[in-house]
């Protein structure tokens, strides 16, 4: 792959084989969340909560006895609803494999096949819509593999840290060009970390690789 095909690339599988092992398992994981958090609507309460909970285990706040009590009741709450189950389970699927030991790759080629099944089972979104928005999840969370950044701690001001906590604790990203404001103010002239802040088709999801540079997270 290219780094012009990685840009424009609309589907996530050939992405996540190309950043192969590279990847830790944090990543992968919120990968999973984000796109299990797509298809939220159709999800039960208890797939709804397993999504939450695999979030939290990539951020190291959860201990695997919970992470298996919560996937437990998402797999019993499928069954004795069978109407929920292609959604439901997909996303279960996907966020138990975003707590496994699997190589980094496989387990985010198997949460974005999941979640495609979901969307093709539910009917509520083009499959294409889903493959090329899964696609824009991987460069905000993996940013561009060929353009690594040198990301300088003098810009890692009490502004910078704040705004980024704020939108990562929220899961609300509208302060991104805020947050490009404040990085500039501190110095920072480097155009692939402005211009993915400031991008207007961007998605911003946890594990948004500038927001991870900012708060000092893997």
């Amino acid at each position: 792959m290219t780094e012009a095909q990685w840009l424009r690339c609309a589907d996530a599988r050939p992405m996540l084989a190309f950043l192969g092992n590279q990847p830790k398992t944090r990543k992968p994981r919120l990968l999973a969340v984000a796109c299990c958090r797509r298809i939220g609507s159709k999800l039960s309460p208890d797939s709804c909560h397993a999504v939450d909970a695999a979030e939290r285990l990539a951020d190291g706040q959860l201990s695997q006895t919970e992470w298996k009590r919560a996937t437990d009741a998402a797999h019993a709450g499928i069954y004795a609803s069978p109407r929920s189950f292609d959604a439901a389970m997909a996303a279960v699927i996907a966020v138990s494999h975003a707590s496994s030991d699997e190589d980094a790759a496989q387990l985010g080629r198997n949460t974005v096949e999941t979640v495609l099944c979901a969307v093709r089972g539910a009917g509520h979104r083009s499959e294409t819509d889903e493959r090329r928005a899964q696609a824009s999840l991987v460069r905000d969370i993996f940013g561009n593999p060929f353009r690594l950044v040198a990301f300088s701690p003098s810009w890692r001001t009490d502004t910078a840290r704040a705004l980024a906590r704020q939108m990562y604790d929220l899961r609300e990203f509208s302060a991104m060009p805020i947050l490009a404001d404040a990085l500039q103010d501190a110095g920072c002239d480097d155009a692939a970390i402005l211009d993915h802040c400031r991008s207007t088709n961007q998605n911003h999801v946890r594990g948004c690789w500038v927001v991870d540079l900012v708060l000092g997270k893997g």
